[in-house]
Order: C-alpha cells, then sequence, then structure tokens
C-alpha cells in the first residue's frame, strides 16, 4: 500500500490556503512578531495560486508554499533590517546603563559586597565588581557596569 501524504490537498479549495493565511496573520498579530507573518504571506499566495491553476497537485502546492516562505522570509528580513530604527539615545530608560563610565561616591560602607553610592546628588544601590575590596565612605569609585538597578562599581582609576 503506498501512501502520499500530499494526496489529501489534490483538488484542495484555495479557501484552505487564505484560511490558514489568516489564522497565522492572527497569529502573528498576537505574538506581536513578524515571524509567523511571511508564512502567512506565502499561504495566501499559495491561495491565490490555486484560483489560477486549480489542478496543482498537492506535493506543488507544499513544495511552492515552502520555497515562498522562505523567499517571504529572506526578503521580509532585509526589509525589516532597512527600516530597524537606530537608537540615537541608548541609555534612555535605562537608566543605570547610562551610569556606566561615570563616578561614584561611596555613601554607606559595603556590607557582603553591596552598599550605597551616590551620582549627581542620586543615591543608587551598588555592588563590588568580582575581586574588588570594600571602600570606605567618601571613596570615589568608578561604575563599570549595572546589573538591573544596581550600579557594578570598582576603585576609580
Amino acid at each position: 500500500m503506498d501512501l502520499d501524504l500530499f494526496a489529501y490537498l489534490d483538488g484542495a479549495s484555495p479557501w484552505w490556503w487564505i484560511a490558514l493565511a489568516l489564522a497565522l496573520g492572527a497569529v502573528d498579530m498576537v505574538l506581536l512578531t513578524y515571524y509567523v507573518l511571511w508564512l502567512g504571506l506565502a499561504s495566501l499566495s499559495v491561495g491565490l495560486m490555486l484560483f489560477a491553476f486549480p489542478a496543482l497537485p498537492g506535493t506543488g502546492q507544499v513544495l511552492a508554499f515552502g520555497l515562498l516562505a522562505i523567499v517571504y522570509t529572506a526578503i521580509g528580513w532585509v526589509w525589516l533590517r532597512r527600516r530597524q530604527v537606530i537608537d540615537e539615545h541608548p541609555g534612555l530608560n535605562r537608566r543605570s546603563a547610562a551610569m556606566i563610565g561615570r563616578q561614584a561616591v561611596v555613601t554607606d560602607e559595603f556590607a557582603a559586597g553591596v552598599g550605597w553610592v551616590e551620582v549627581d546628588g542620586v543615591r543608587w544601590r551598588a555592588r563590588l565588581a568580582d575581586g574588588v575590596k570594600p571602600a570606605p565612605a567618601g571613596t570615589a569609585m568608578a561604575i563599570s557596569d549595572a546589573d538591573g538597578m544596581t550600579l557594578v562599581v570598582a576603585p576609580a582609576a
């Protein structure tokens, strides 16, 4: 007994492919990504192709869907890369990341590697970088990294 996995698509209505395209578009809207959009466009294209060529066999439909999905994904990837906005202010809305490279003054001594520093009159939670010994209050420290809203500090050079 020979089983053709794509035989069930022979003579299929183009509306099945269009319904699949709408379902994939809905999934893409829920996920808020562009990943599934390209599969939806490929499905829509196969559905429209079936209107023009109703005798297209199931293997041809699946092959067309696969090839179109690859082509649409590649074109979409290039299109999205060209439209990608370059962040002119990389530290905006990430205050701790904007502090990297600045100087801080220790306000409270570090206990178990965690303490408090001050930058421009604002008090920040800080932890010592690996291998750094605690410094007394009033010592200038350099901010080397940020871990969430905790600054990582090391001795100022």
